[in-house]
């Protein structure tokens, strides 16, 4: 055994890496494959067995969570959302010391703007009380657990700390318990019938978190709601009441008003069909910012009257709404709107000319669903979780549980995209037979079942109220939003186009709304972009309403984040952005790539001969689960570099910098061998490193190539200009030395209805075998298919 000291010697000369084993990447659907099955006897509605069962989940998810972190390495990009989920779990296991450092750990990663509410606030102060005193339900430990909630507050910045306390009351009052015990009944109730027992990972965590916030609530509501109103006295009175509409139906509404003011104050009124239970902590922070806040539920929702169908009463209700409101004893008679997504819509369904109310004052519709425009068709095309919504709004209350259960939905999906079923037939193969969803998928154009919704040019011509659009670069809704802004800018007034003004930055659909956090669909945004979204609209309601001075912000009609600067700007319109445009020509001569073999050129220079392009793609064909559904690793391109099924185009290095300030669209002559087709294109900015950002991606259905109300077929041998114009707007600081690629491909996935390309109602269609599509990219001086890019140098 002599030789083994010579062994450790060239071991110690060797490498670290040669002998250290490397711990495998998180794989992708690590936690796509958990579920934790509940055991046939479960009782949810017995507190001892709910209690005894959360424990084990609890200890489930615990070991899970531990694996997940010590046996694989975890990108930087996801860490966060990983260790984030070790807290409740471990507090249930009176892990206390773990739950608080991961929860400092969190906050390290992910720093939380001044206005929002920390990273698990509650959740540390009953971490730090648990330290001090074991969690035995006594007033002993509620005092403890009192003064750590208090030191926890009393680090929140004092610029925000009363807002934030304001709206912490929404969520601690007795109706709180009830409304945390009804999404855990939801979530076991629904496991039960409908999935054997099993919750995915998403619904295990789920119960757990509602589980904690139902058990801290149910024995420390008092103490906690007290707590709030000794840090900030202002007193919000929440009144319950039933609005008259014209057809005698009664809508169920709340009413959140300073409860110790006599003075008749304007009110602020969002319409939703999403009755959430916490609708106080927004209206605790207008009511204590000098506004009533009146919340009403749509028809048919919550306690309202009637039968709900999305989209189609808001705009007659609106006015008796408002005519209501502004008749209180408590409203000074001048009525505003504000609210995102759905309640945006319903905001501009307010400004029909037919049902428009004198009382209503202004509006601040913010990432306001565009009706037939983004949803449910988004670029003339049905998409699955249409579907997913249209049961989560079914009913009286919100089928959250169902809504959140992604496992079901992929499977859904995916059945109905495997076996090459119609996609009309997907609420169906759901097991959930939905109207809703029929009636839409009965009308794929944009026809006057569409149009008669939306605002008209009447409408707009006539709209002389201001207005405050916001939206977001990474808003799902941010197509609606903008068709809203433009039409009215198209036809309205010049004094009523002055009034309009527009605030955009790098949002996701939920950030652009109230709090946006310092993370937006997955991308870190500069500390700059990290603003008070709710305060800016309050203070310009005082300004509209109050006489206030205009606020800051407020520089011009526009005004909007330069992502990549930290700089806030503002112009009298989007168009006096653009000082130039760059064209870059797709062409068939390669470019050297060591990660894909078949790379083409985005040519600055124009074509001057033919040099055209094949794509084809079997449509019928059955892609594997595992690639479709792969989660993409942030700023990575090796999905789309190693996907057969779509061509890459990649330019030279930019030779300046330059700011995007359009959008970035695709111009391309397109020859087909069928009637009709689906397409879709996504450009990437990717510096020298290699990390990729995307700038812009669209769809197109052939047949709605000049218009989504007038489908034209293709002929064989046509040659016809495809324009992908339903692009979001990204104004991004583009640096000199960073290439640009364009990803062209097939839509071919069970998030959207396929289009086999016979030409026939798409969602109806099927196919029984091979079905391909080959299109040809003409690229010449008569069909220059190219990209554009409009931008500014710096």
């Amino acid at each position: 055994m002599r030789w083994l000291p010579a062994l450790f010697v060239i071991l110690l000369l060797l490498p670290v890496s040669s002998y250290t084993q490397v711990k495998p990447a998180l794989p992708r659907d690590y936690f796509e494959k958990y579920s934790y099955t509940l055991p046939d006897t479960f009782n949810y509605q017995n507190e001892q067995a709910l209690r005894t069962e959360a424990i084990k989940i609890a200890t489930a998810l615990d070991a899970y969570l531990t694996a997940a972190t010590t046996q694989y390495t975890i990108d930087s990009t996801e860490l966060y959302d990983v260790i984030s989920l070790q807290v409740v779990p471990a507090l249930l296991l009176q892990k206390n010391t773990l739950a608080l450092e991961t929860i400092q750990r969190c906050r390290a990663l992910q720093p939380s703007p001044a206005y929002r509410v920390p990273f698990a606030l509650i959740h540390e102060a009953y971490g730090r009380a648990c330290l001090r005193h074991a969690d035995d339900q006594s007033a002993a430990f509620a005092t403890i657990f009192q003064e750590e909630f208090k030191g926890v507050i009393n680090g929140i910045d004092t610029s925000f700390r009363g807002d934030i306390v304001n709206a912490q009351k929404g969520s601690y009052t007795t109706v709180s318990i009830q409304v945390n015990h009804t999404e855990l009944n939801n979530i076991t109730r629904q496991a039960i019938q409908l999935s054997q027992g099993k919750l995915p990972f998403s619904s295990a965590y789920s119960l757990l978190e509602y589980y904690f916030r139902y058990d801290i609530r149910q024995h420390y509501q008092p103490q906690l709601e007290a707590l709030l109103y000794q840090l900030s006295p202002a007193r919000v009175e929440e009144a319950s009441v039933m609005i008259p509409m014209r057809d005698n139906i009664r809508l169920s509404a709340f009413v959140y008003r300073n409860a110790v003011s006599t003075e008749k104050v304007p009110a602020v009124v969002s319409l939703s069909p999403y009755p959430s239970g916490t609708e106080a902590t927004r209206g605790n922070v207008f009511a204590t910012n000098g506004y009533a806040y009146v919340y009403v539920d749509s028809r048919g929702r919550r306690k309202s009257e009637g039968t709900f169908f999305p989209y189609e009463d808001d705009a007659r209700d609106y006015y008796d709404i408002i005519d209501w409101v502004s008749k209180q004893p408590w409203c000074n008679g001048q009525v505003v709107t504000s609210g995102g997504s759905y309640l945006g819509f319903a905001q501009w369904q307010a400004i029909r000319k037919q049902y428009r109310h004198p009382a209503l004052k202004a509006i601040n519709p913010m990432v306001a669903v565009g009706f037939g425009i983004d949803f449910p068709r988004l670029a003339n095309q049905f998409y699955s979780y249409i579907l997913q919504w249209a049961v989560y709004v079914s009913g009286k209350d919100l089928n959250q549980a169902r809504f959140n259960d992604y496992q079901f939905w992929n499977k859904v999906n995916y059945t109905m995209y495997k076996n090459r079923l119609p996609f009309a037939k997907l609420d169906s193969i759901a097991g959930l037979p939905n109207p809703f969803f029929q009636k839409w998928v009965s009308h794929p154009d944009l026809d006057k079942y569409w149009t008669s919704i939306l605002p008209n040019k009447e409408d707009y011509a006539t709209l002389d109220l201001p207005i405050l659009t916001i939206t977001g670069y990474y808003d799902a809704d941010q197509l609606g939003a903008f068709y809203y802004y433009n039409q009215h800018h198209r036809y309205a007034s010049a004094k009523a186009q002055s009034q309009h003004y527009l605030l955009i930055g790098p949002y996701d659909h939920g950030g652009s709304q109230w709090q946006p956090g310092p993370v937006q669909q997955g991308i870190d945004i500069e500390r700059e972009a990290q603003i008070p979204i709710y305060k800016y609209v309050i203070w310009w309601y005082d300004w509209i309403l109050k006489g206030k001075p205009r606020p800051a912000f407020l520089q011009d009609k526009v005004n909007y984040f330069v992502t990549g600067t930290g700089q806030w700007k503002s112009t009298s319109s989007l168009q006096k952005l653009t000082k130039d445009t760059l064209s870059l020509y797709l062409s068939p001569q390669l470019v050297p790539n060591p990660k894909r073999k078949t790379v083409y050129l985005l040519d600055k220079q124009k074509p001057v001969k033919a040099q055209d392009l094949t794509y084809t793609h079997d449509i019928a064909q059955v892609i594997d689960s595992a690639f479709l559904f792969a989660r993409p690793i942030p700023f990575d391109d090796s999905l789309y570099l190693s996907s057969p099924y779509n061509m890459v185009f990649e330019s030279k290095p930019l030779e300046k910098d330059i700011i995007l300030t359009g959008k970035l669209t695709a111009q391309l002559y397109l020859s087909l061998n069928v009637p009709d087709a689906d397409f879709q294109f996504t450009a990437y900015e990717v510096d020298p490193a290699g990390k990729n950002h995307t700038l812009s991606t669209a769809q197109l259905r052939s047949r709605y190539r000049k218009s989504g109300d007038k489908p034209v077929l293709m002929k064989p041998g046509e040659v016809a200009l495809h324009n992908f114009e339903d692009v979001f707007l990204y104004i991004r600081q583009v640096k000199k030395g960073n290439k640009l690629r364009f990803v062209f491909e097939s839509v071919n996935s069970p998030a959207l209805e396929k289009n086999y390309g016979f030409g026939g109602v798409v969602s109806q269609e099927t196919a029984t075998g091979p079905r391909l599509i080959k299109a040809t990219i003409h690229s010449s001086a008569k069909y220059p298919s190219r990209i554009v890019l409009p931008y500014a140098e710096e």
